[in-house]
């Protein structure tokens, strides 16, 4: 095998071992049970997924529940969820 081929393999290779690598981090997870209103942060990574902090619980619960987070949590959303979060999140 030419050198040029090796090493697109052992690249492409790192570059997934990567993605696996991000997509099992530990992040607090809450499962989607039923439909309703959840505190989650979208993230536009497939292998992440949306993170959902908090759910199902009514439109007021949820916006007091993210005016209680820290102030350096950006881009958590009350979304309300019909069926479970695919990996795009509300997108």
């Amino acid at each position: 095998m030419p050198k040029q081929m090796v090493s697109r393999r052992a690249k492409a290779f790192a570059g997934f071992a990567v993605l696996l690598a991000l997509g099992a981090c530990d992040r607090k997870q809450v499962a989607y049970t039923t439909p309703g209103w959840y505190l989650e942060k979208p993230h536009q990574l497939l292998t992440l997924g949306p993170q959902i902090f908090a759910g199902p619980m009514s439109y007021e619960q949820c916006e007091i529940e993210r005016q209680k987070l820290p102030t350096t949590v950006d881009n958590v959303l009350c979304i309300r969820e019909l069926a479970p979060p695919g990996p795009n999140g509300p997108y």
